[in-house]
């Protein structure tokens, strides 16, 4: 596996990101090198508490954790960078943080059909500016990427899951083509 880049773990709200990211993260390298995980949304909560889920706060949350993601790559770190990622501007912001000192990059894509999302939106327990309706719309409309490892949340657990990513990470995947995967995001319609 690669001794440091950065590994998107992104997918539709209620699709296993989180779980899976916290499973990665407590894993060792098999060089005893920890992983980072960097959530998103909790990096969000930590600074901008109270706020109303705005653009500009949200986008202020994806480039903190950029730049804190190039901070752990530029000291030999994986970084596992998750949250939804299906907006062109912040997958734009991730590559503009890296534009002078490249990183390999590879993205994992966490599927969930529409009902089983609004399910598990069901039984969550946390705030959000999320509902039923937008659950749905983003679990039918995100935007996957062909190049992306594909993962169908359904089918395992988070264990599961993480360990599928390292196997697949260790069989040397090629990183995706940024720009493409940059072009393969919606805009904010």
């Amino acid at each position: 596996m690669a001794s440091n880049g950065i590994v998107v773990l992104s997918g539709p709200p209620c699709s296993g990101k989180t779980a899976a990211g916290k499973v990665l993260a407590e894993k060792r390298t098999s060089s005893g090198q920890g992983r980072i995980h960097l959530e998103v949304d909790t990096l969000f909560e930590l600074l901008f508490p109270g706020s109303d889920r705005n653009r500009d706060d949200r986008m202020r949350a994806y480039d903190a954790a950029h730049l804190l993601a190039r901070m752990f790559v530029d000291r030999g770190e994986i970084v596992f960078l998750e949250c939804t990622y299906a907006r062109r501007d912040q997958r734009t912001s991730l590559l503009e943080t890296f534009a002078r000192f490249p990183a390999p990059l590879w993205v994992v894509e966490f599927f969930v059909a529409p009902d089983e999302a609004v399910n598990r939106f069901r039984e969550r327990r946390q705030a959000t500016d999320l509902d039923d309706a937008l659950v749905r719309e983003r679990a039918t409309k995100f935007p996957y990427f062909d190049e992306a490892l594909r993962v169908e949340s359904s089918s395992g657990t988070p264990a599961k899951h993480a360990q599928s990513i390292i196997t697949w990470l260790q069989q040397g995947p090629r990183p995706v083509d940024q720009d493409a995967w940059v072009r393969a995001g919606r805009g904010w319609s």
